[in-house]
């Protein structure tokens, strides 16, 4: 069997869902930051670790063997793009 359509394992599964709960807990973290006048301090940091959890959740994907969402890439691009702004 190829490479590409070798069968996938629970642990590949479940460490993509965790990488997508890592994602939907740094957007989270944030946003609150950014809705609090006193979370804005750390809303670099807390961007560079949106960006890693995207990045983590891409190679889970990957590594599935499943195709990589457009809405996915297209948000990791943004934030890759806002954190060489920032």
């Amino acid at each position: 069997m190829p490479e590409s359509r070798r069968h996938v394992g629970y642990v590949e599964r479940e460490h993509a869902v965790a990488c997508f709960r890592n994602v939907v807990s740094a957007r989270k973290d944030l946003r609150s930051a950014r809705d609090s006048a006193s979370g804005g301090w750390n809303k670099h940091g807390l961007h560079a670790e949106l960006v890693a959890a995207l990045e983590g959740y891409e190679a889970a994907i990957i590594e599935l063997g499943a195709p990589v969402p457009r809405k996915l890439q297209n948000e990791l691009q943004l934030h890759r793009r806002l954190g060489n702004h920032a």
